[in-house]
């Protein structure tokens, strides 16, 4: 994983001067170029996604963590990372109020995701104080 890095980020950059010269002439080729880039890279890390979501799972059980706040945690990373790359496509396009709104949508989505963990710790707080 660690020595597919340079190789990546050398190809950005790579991909970056190229992006310069088709924003200038060709500003349709140059969002899709970054598509294209981005869209590769994550398909190449889907197996070490899987690998990292296994070993939390197994971390998890091990130190008997229910699923019920693993979940939430992964869910939310999840929805981060997603709408992180939708916004940078969007903003990378000129289309700032999609990206912006589509950060919120994110960051609601995070919202609801975190409900259930957050009414867990509220109601572990109202037990220890006796409510």
């Amino acid at each position: 994983m660690m020595l597919w890095l340079p190789f990546v980020v050398g190809m950005g950059v790579v991909l970056t001067v190229f992006q310069a010269h088709f924003r200038e002439e060709q500003p349709t080729w140059g969002v899709l170029v970054a598509i294209a880039f981005a869209t590769t890279i994550l398909l190449a890390l889907i197996p070490h996604f899987q690998a990292t979501f296994q070993a939390l799972t197994i971390l998890a059980r091990e130190a008997s963590v229910s699923s019920l706040y693993l979940s939430p945690v992964l869910k939310t990373i999840g929805v981060a990372y997603l709408t992180s790359f939708g916004a940078q496509i969007s903003r990378e396009a000129g289309e700032e109020t999609i990206s912006a709104l589509m950060e919120l949508a994110g960051k609601l989505v995070i919202l609801v995701i975190a409900l259930p963990l957050l009414q867990a710790v509220l109601y572990a707080l109202f037990g220890i104080l006796g409510y």
